[in-house]
């Protein structure tokens, strides 16, 4: 089998490619730069259009889903296969997601269903995966269970970094749309399993958050600015206040390790350590932690982040805030934990601490469901079935 495979700047790239490999295939790699436009772009279509045409190729395959391979592929006559793990993701929106020859994969549920019943019927749900193999290939010693060995740690963003500095950008507005925000996004804290935000949003919000984020949406796209303002700039000013609160409640009751590449001074019992090297070491600090977190990204609304799978396929402990698709493959208190407020969390973090064979039963548990049922090849079954390929 023939495959072309559309490269970028993604978690996941090589363990996408170390399947295709174990599958035999013959891979073709073409990557794109986020940094150009790639909705509509026609030097980019037409170099697409030259490499797929006359190659033969079984199917066009990209994280996330690109107009610019759609279009390209809708020319060729060839199957594209998106699998998404960004949410949201504004080319879903896009009005190319109609092609015939797309299979495009939505790990969120939420997301899924909403396209779906709008009547997109190249949708299928989904979720991502974990390379238990890689992480298996990882050897442990006395030094590394030392170093990682820790109460509690947490692998990722804070959301304090510039790159995410466009919710700041709500301090501007007037006292009364402040104090509207504020009241909303205090309620949806309280909410997991469903995002609130984009209904609350009236038109006068809108139009008051508009003359802040001048902005214009793409082109053929119908990804709302109510979406835009809550499922990008809300949720990200949500799970900012979130992970900072919640690492401040551990960090001063426990010791908390937090893996990211900005220094955090408002967390001055927090135990920073920089940013983990993404692949190995990663796996070590899943592995070792006694708790492993994970504080999902707010517009991630029902969905299971990768982050979560690879802390089970490493055999770690998972305690997440509620997600609702954890229920359709996992259950709670016996392949992970789950919390639903913060007092859940700190009581179960004191009974996950204090019970360490229940514990490790539960990560064990969680590492061979995963090891059975999540991983690539698995994944890549599925999709395959589905497109009637192979």
């Amino acid at each position: 089998m023939k495959i072309l495979y559309i490269t970028w700047e993604s978690f996941g790239g090589n363990d996408v490619r170390k399947e295709l490999d174990r599958r035999g295939y013959e891979v073709d790699e073409h990557r794109i730069s986020r940094k150009e436009n790639a909705y509509s772009n026609q030097r980019v279509e037409q170099e697409l259009i030259e490499i797929i045409s006359g190659k033969d190729y079984d199917f066009v395959f990209s994280w996330n889903f690109f107009p610019v391979v759609s279009i390209a592929c809708n020319v060729c006559k060839v199957p594209y296969s998106a699998w998404i793990y960004d949410s949201p993701l504004m080319s879903l929106w896009h009005c190319t997601v109609v092609s015939p020859y797309n299979y495009i994969f939505i790990f969120d549920k939420a997301d899924y269903m909403e396209l779906k019943r709008k009547g997109i019927n190249t949708v299928y749900y989904l979720p991502l995966a974990s390379d238990v193999e890689r992480y298996d290939s990882y050897e442990m010693d006395e030094e590394i269970e030392e170093v990682y060995g820790i109460p509690i740690s947490f692998v990722g963003s804070t959301y304090t970094e510039n790159r995410y500095k466009g919710y700041r950008g709500l301090n501007l507005l007037d006292d009364y749309t402040k104090g509207y925000m504020d009241g909303l996004v205090q309620a949806q804290k309280r909410i997991y399993g469903n995002l609130i935000m984009e209904d609350m949003l009236t038109p006068d919000i809108i139009s008051e958050m508009r003359k802040i984020y001048a902005g214009n949406m793409y082109e053929d796209c119908l990804f709302s600015y109510e979406k835009y303002f809550a499922q990008v700039l809300l949720a990200q000013w949500i799970t900012s206040m979130e992970r900072q609160e919640v690492l401040s409640l551990l960090s001063e009751r426990y010791p908390c390790y937090l893996y990211t590449h900005k220094k955090t001074p408002s967390l001055p019992h927090i135990i920073n350590r920089g940013t983990a090297a993404y692949r190995k070491e990663s796996c070590y600090i899943f592995r070792c932690s006694k708790i492993n977190l994970n504080i999902t990204l707010r517009s991630i609304r029902t969905g299971i982040p990768l982050r979560a799978f690879e802390i089970m396929g490493s055999g770690g402990f998972l305690m997440t805030n509620y997600q609702t698709d954890f229920l359709d493959y996992f259950e709670p208190g016996v392949d992970f934990a789950y919390y639903d407020s913060y007092e859940d969390l700190l009581q179960k973090t004191e009974y996950y601490l204090t019970h360490e064979e229940e514990r490790q039963a539960v990560a064990k548990n969680g590492y061979e469901k995963v090891k059975k049922y999540h991983t690539y090849q698995n994944r890549f079954d599925a999709m395959l079935e589905i497109m009637k390929i192979g």
